[in-house]
């Protein structure tokens, strides 16, 4: 008898990256049919290597990879224009909102040329007060560096309305574990003893591992609840003081001081500092029962030890 899961045909766009790669790694490990769009043929032979579908081609570019797709059951995408912390000028961010507008664009002409549905990744953005918790009836607030999606959300709803393709929302905070840009900043930042806390940091962000925000993913492809949204976040508010003191703590060293936010404003702008110091309380509770999503990292108590051992293991290795 043919495993029908194992018999899936995925096309993963932002597969390379650091969410992406993980993900890709469930479905492999699972018997899916995966196809990953990549720009570097050197990576498509890579992919080719070990068994996985490569597509050449420029995700702001449709035309240069949607004759290469073939039938799919589902298009999965978690591609983010690539950007590296600190001030930017109105021109970079105009060129970030056109970039995410063509990425979701060909995101969108991918899954009606493959007559699929579309896993979309949006990511958490709420601004709650007081005792409030976000959940999945909340219309995302765009503000600081979320509004490069602003143009996203009408294409969102034009395409709801159209009713093509069926579109499945993942909404989550921020990831970190191993890699990404946990790892090339905030990690080597604390390591380096140059992180500094924003403000007085209590403000709520939503944080979820690598690992347990991948396998939701799958659980999705699993179940496949076309017109739904899904918060991926742990099941632990907490604030970026206590995260980052905890995250000292693990690293043996010592706490990070604080920034005043008029100099962040001064240094970084307005709007990473917006986005930094947003307050945003969420709850996974639809994601674990309606997906049936159990977490390995349940808080980021469990979740950073992991991943600052990993990382130290890592640099041990390399030298």
């Amino acid at each position: 008898m043919v495993n029908v899961i194992k018999a899936m045909k995925i096309f993963l766009i932002g597969g390379m990256g650091f969410l992406g790669s993980h993900i890709l790694g469930h479905l492999a490990g699972k018997g899916y049919d995966v196809t990953v769009l990549t720009r570097s043929t050197n990576k498509a032979a890579l992919l080719q290597d070990q068994g996985i579908h490569p597509v050449t081609g420029d995700l702001q570019n449709a035309d240069s990879f949607l004759d290469q797709l073939s039938k799919q059951d589902a298009v999965v995408s978690v591609a983010m224009p690539h950007f590296v912390p600190g001030r930017m000028s109105a021109t970079k961010f105009n060129e970030l909102t056109s970039q995410t507008t063509a990425y979701f664009s060909s995101t969108l002409a991918a899954a009606r040329k493959c007559s699929c549905p579309l896993i979309l990744t949006l990511g958490t953005s709420f601004r709650t007060k007081g005792d409030e918790v976000a959940d999945e009836t909340w219309p995302i607030d765009r503000f600081g560096m979320t509004e490069i999606g602003r143009h996203v959300d009408t294409l969102i709803e034009q395409a709801e309305k159209a009713g093509t393709p069926p579109i499945i929302q993942m909404l989550p905070g921020e990831i970190y574990g191993p890699g990404g840009l946990f790892k090339n900043f905030m990690y080597r930042w604390m390591k380096s003893g140059k992180y500094r806390v924003i403000g007085s940091g209590d403000n709520f962000l939503p944080r979820v591992h690598v690992e347990d925000c991948a396998r939701a993913y799958v659980k999705v492809l699993e179940k496949m609840p076309l017109g739904e949204r899904f918060i991926l976040a742990d099941d632990l508010p907490c604030t970026l003081r206590e995260f980052s003191d905890f995250m000292a703590d693990t690293m043996n060293t010592p706490r990070p001081g604080s920034l005043p936010r008029f100099l962040v404003r001064l240094v970084m702008g307005k709007r990473i500092l917006q986005t930094v110091t947003m307050n945003c309380k969420v709850s996974n509770s639809k994601a674990r029962s309606m997906l049936d999503w159990k977490l390995s990292y349940p808080t980021y108590r469990e979740g950073l030890p992991a991943t600052i051992a990993a990382l130290e293991n890592e640099q041990a290795a390399t030298g």
